[in-house]
């Protein structure tokens, strides 16, 4: 006997028949209803990750400095450069192209971060012979790309520092365009209110992402040392942790603000430099914070426009001895050194005298000299000129430096020939293993060394720019030679010594005049018109080029 038909079945079979079909269907759903399903999660899934992504670069830019976002960007760019020149140079038809597509997505980088990122970016600019020529001709501009920051920025800054009535209780006015940029903070000019005593101020406001950005920064500059040590084989790591600890110092104002007024004492104590008309910006202790620094606001033209300087007739000559004689008593005498003395923190003046005046600006970088290094590097200074072998020697080995020759060369920035080895065969020995060969024992080397080198680099330089109205080399050895007497007392060797330095000096001042005097025949717009620093330029370029280093 058949069964009857589901449909003519009695109304709760029918019932029991629809329940296990819907059932059915919900657990076993049919390919339309699969696919819709699963685009409806993956719909689901892409809105929430762009919600969510999009929510944490908000936070991220608006409450975070765009800490996450530039940190990635930063590990993303480091970490290819190191990937391409390690792993994946034979893709480029030779390693210049390399350097060209490199350094480009480096300065991108570097412009993009802003804040520290420019920072090191100058110190690249500044050590610029150990890099590739790519990385020479375009990280100079990084002084120029400084970025500003709009004025309810600063604004919110100077109410965080000074309180919210900041402009009404100290100021008379505060303009509100930046007179300039830098990587760390702009400044604005301003004036105090008579409760303050009325004088016009350089109101110095740090950049208002520094203070979220700066121990992240570090940190990825220390990981990535690490990591480009490991792929190049050259050792970086052992200057990062020095070098990061300088610039957390850069950051806090107060501590400018310090440096600044111990070097001022130290100047009021020298009886030869007080009266060289040299002069440190008046600083404003009970307004200054970490992140506001007003100082005394001083007209003059910067050291970095020559034409106009000369327009005005002012004497080149004296501005470079006053800015050696300045430098070279901070690095010999007092172990207290400014240590980023590039022509835009110099400004020059004529007082109410008429006197010439000398204005060093921005304090925030400085290195504080052991005194056994001092004493060592004068010491290395007198050696270098009497071309004492066994001293410079041992002071190499003291400090780990197991290349004298090379090692001569860079602290003086002069030639330096201590061996009879032909100078002109070329060194074939990579840029790793120059390094390896230059510094024997890393324990030993004095890091503060890095930033003696930097700035005696920036006086050369500076000096060359300026057609060498000086010479250099003469008055860094009196300053290192009166260090050293000043500590001791004076034997008859040191005597006998000093009389044969200022033979020497004497000779090297003879060549001195000879190139001033040709200069001064062929006149500025000719080529012959090289100074005595173009002629130590190009030994050294030389003897860059014998090591495998592209000298600029």
């Amino acid at each position: 006997m058949f069964s009857r038909p589901w449909y003519r079945a009695s109304p709760m079979l029918r019932a029991n028949i629809l329940t296990r079909i819907q059932s059915f269907a919900s657990t076993h759903p049919t390919p339309t209803v699969r696919r819709s399903k699963t685009l409806r999660r993956i719909a689901l899934g892409t809105t929430i990750i762009t919600a969510s992504g999009g929510a944490i670069y908000i936070i991220d830019r608006e409450y975070n400095s765009s800490l996450i976002a530039r940190t990635v960007r930063a590990l993303y760019v480091l970490l290819w450069i190191a990937y391409e020149y390690g792993f994946n140079s034979s893709k480029y038809h030779d390693l210049n192209d390399l350097h060209e597509v490199a350094s480009e997505r480096l300065l991108q980088l570097l412009t993009t971060n802003k804040g520290l990122y420019i920072k090191l970016g100058q110190a690249i600019a500044n050590q610029g012979t150990l890099f590739p020529k790519a990385y020479q001709n375009r990280f100079p501009q990084l002084y120029d790309d400084a970025p500003t920051d709009s004025w309810d920025k600063v604004d919110a800054v100077l109410q965080k520092n000074l309180g919210v009535n900041y402009q009404e209780e100290y100021f008379d006015w505060i303009s509100q365009e930046p007179i300039g940029s830098a990587s760390i903070a702009q400044v604005h000019k301003a004036k105090f209110n008579g409760n303050l005593g009325g004088q016009e101020v350089a109101l110095k406001v740090q950049h208002h992402y520094i203070s979220n950005q700066v121990v992240v920064d570090l940190w990825v500059y220390h990981f990535i040392s690490k990591v480009y040590e490991k792929v190049f084989d050259i050792p970086l790591s052992m200057f990062s942790k020095f070098i990061s600890e300088q610039l957390s110092t850069e950051v806090d104002f107060v501590h400018e603000m310090q440096n600044a007024r111990k070097l001022q004492i130290l100047i009021d104590g020298d009886p030869e430099l007080k009266n060289m008309n040299l002069r440190i910006p008046k600083n404003y202790p009970e307004l200054t914070t970490k992140q506001v620094l007003p100082a005394e606001w001083i007209d003059g033209v910067p050291l970095t426009k020559k034409e106009e300087l000369l327009q005005k007739r002012y004497d080149l000559t004296l501005m470079m001895t006053q800015y050696i004689q300045l430098f070279g008593r901070q690095i010999f005498k007092y172990g207290f050194v400014h240590s980023d003395p590039h022509p835009g923190n110099l400004i020059a003046r004529f007082n109410n005298k008429g006197k010439q005046e000398l204005i060093l600006l921005d304090h925030g970088l400085y290195t504080t000299l052991p005194e056994k290094f001092r004493l060592q590097y004068s010491k290395l200074w007198k050696d270098l000129f009497l071309l004492n072998t066994n001293g410079i020697e041992e002071i190499a080995l003291d400090w780990g430096i197991a290349s004298p020759d090379i090692f001569a060369t860079l602290v003086q920035l002069r030639p330096v020939n201590m061996n009879s080895q032909n100078s002109n065969e070329k060194d074939t020995r990579d840029i790793s293993d120059l390094f390896k060969d230059f510094i024997g024992d890393r324990s030993k080397f004095p890091k503060e060394l890095t930033f003696i080198t930097r700035t005696m680099r920036m006086i050369q330089s500076l000096n060359r720019d300026y057609g060498s109205p000086v010479n250099r080399i003469n008055l860094l050895t009196n300053e290192a030679i009166a260090a050293i007497s000043f500590e001791r007392n004076i034997s008859w060797s040191d005597y006998w010594d000093v009389f044969r330095i200022k033979l020497s000096m004497i000779f090297s001042g003879l060549i001195f005049r000879l190139i001033r005097f040709r200069q001064w025949v062929f006149g500025s717009t000719n080529e012959k018109n090289q100074g005595l620093e173009d002629y130590i330029e190009m030994y050294m370029e030389n003897t860059a080029k014998s090591l495998g280093v592209e000298w600029m």
